[in-house]
C-alpha cells in the first residue's frame, strides 16, 4: 500500500474534500451501526445500485473482513484499525477487491483504499470490451452510411438513366449540356452535339412486334456506348431519337463521328432481326449564345433534313431551312 492510500492525521470531512470527485480511490464514512454518513465518487461508483436509498445502511456490504468485525476493533490512535485488502459488495451479485485501511473516529469507521491490480486489471478489461463495442458499432455506423450513399447514388442514376437502354434520360442530357456550355463559356472549348434517328423504326414495330423494336433500341444503344470517349454522353431522348453530346470537339470532328456511328448501324444487324436497319444523323456544333433547346433544335432540323434526303446519311446544321416536312414513315 503506498502513501497515497493512508489518511494519516487528515480528519474525514478533510479527505473526503480532497478525494470527493475520484473514482480511482474509495472513501467513506460510516457510523459504527452500518449507516452511511458520507463517501466519494469511488464508493457511490462501487454501491450506488444496490444501497437503500432511505437507510444508506452499507454494513452488509463489507464482505471481508466483515462491518461487525471492523466496528469492534478499539481505535489505535493515529494507526489505522485495519490494513490490508477489503472485499467490498454483494456477495449475490460482485465483489470488488480494494486496497487501504480503515481508521475509527469516535462512532465513524473512515475507509479510505484504492483497487487492487486484479480489480484494475479487470476494470481495464472491461474498458477495453467496451472500447470494442464502440468500435464494432462505428463499422456498423461507416457499413450502413455505405449502403445509404449507395442507395443515394443508385436513386440518383435511376433519375438519370432510361430504363429500357440504360443510356441518359433527356433529364441527364440536358444537365450535361448546360456544364458543357458553362465549359465553353469559362475555357473558350467547343463542343457538338449529335442527334439520331433509326430509319423506318415504325416499320421495325408493326412487322416485327414492340419487343423486336426494343431490342432494336438496346442494340443502337449499345453501339453507341461502344464508340464514344470517355467525355462524352449518349443519350435517348424519344422512342427511337438518340442525342451524343461531344465536349471539346468541333464540328469537323463531329462529322467524321457521326459517319462512324452510321457505318456501325449499317453493318451491324439487331440479334434475331432478318434485315438490316439504318439511322439518320443531325449533327451541329455549339455557337455563343445557343441554350441546350436550341442546338436539340437545331441538330433536329439537320436530321429531317437527313431523313428527306434519303435516309442513312449524316447532315450538318447550316442554319434554318424552308424545306423541314417530315418524310413519310419518319416515325
Amino acid at each position: 500500500m503506498n502513501r497515497a492510500a493512508d489518511p494519516g492525521e487528515l480528519d474525514a470531512d478533510t479527505l473526503l474534500d480532497c478525494c470527493r470527485y475520484l473514482s480511482a480511490v474509495v472513501v467513506a464514512v460510516v457510523r459504527e451501526d452500518g449507516r452511511l454518513l458520507d463517501c466519494n465518487t469511488g464508493f457511490r461508483r462501487l454501491l450506488r445500485a444496490r444501497i437503500d436509498a432511505e437507510s444508506e445502511m452499507v454494513a452488509s456490504f463489507f464482505f471481508r473482513p466483515a462491518f461487525g468485525t471492523l466496528a469492534a476493533e478499539p481505535p489505535l490512535g493515529e494507526q489505522p484499525i485495519y490494513r490490508g485488502m477489503l472485499i467490498v459488495g454483494d456477495n449475490q451479485v460482485v465483489c470488488h477487491s480494494l486496497l487501504g485501511v480503515v481508521h475509527r473516529l469516535g462512532d465513524k469507521l473512515v475507509l479510505f483504499a484504492e483497487f487492487d491490480i486484479a480489480e484494475l486489471e479487470n476494470l481495464n478489461q472491461q474498458v477495453l470490451q467496451f472500447n470494442e463495442q464502440l468500435i464494432e458499432m462505428q463499422r456498423q455506423l461507416a457499413r450502413r452510411e455505405r449502403r445509404l450513399r449507395a442507395s443515394e447514388e443508385r436513386l440518383r442514376q435511376l433519375s438519370n438513366t432510361d430504363p429500357l437502354t440504360g443510356l441518359a434520360n433527356r433529364r441527364h442530357l440536358e444537365q450535361f449540356m448546360r456544364m458543357a456550355a458553362g465549359r465553353t463559356d469559362r475555357l473558350g472549348e467547343t463542343f457538338s452535339i449529335i442527334m439520331l434517328d433509326i430509319d423506318h423504326f415504325k416499320r421495325i414495330n408493326d412487322v416485327h412486334g414492340h419487343d423486336a423494336g426494343d431490342v432494336v433500341l438496346c442494340h443502337l444503344a449499345g453501339l453507341l456506348g461502344a464508340t464514344i470517349r470517355g467525355i462524352d454522353l449518349a443519350a435517348r431522348v424519344g422512342g427511337e431519337e438518340f442525342v451524343l453530346v461531344l465536349p471539346a470537339t468541333g464540328l469537323k470532328v463531329a462529322l467524321e463521328c457521326a459517319e462512324r456511328l452510321r457505318e456501325a448501324v449499317a453493318r451491324n444487324r439487331p440479334p434475331g432481326l432478318d434485315g438490316d436497319i439504318s439511322a439518320s444523323f443531325g449533327v451541329v456544333q455549339h455557337r455563343p449564345g445557343d441554350g441546350a433547346a436550341d442546338l436539340l433544335k437545331h441538330a433536329d432540323e439537320a436530321m429531317y433534313i437527313a431523313k428527306n434526303s434519303g435516309r442513312n446519311r449524316v447532315v450538318a446544321y447550316a442554319g434554318p431551312s424552308l424545306d423541314l416536312a417530315p418524310p413519310d414513315e419518319f416515325r
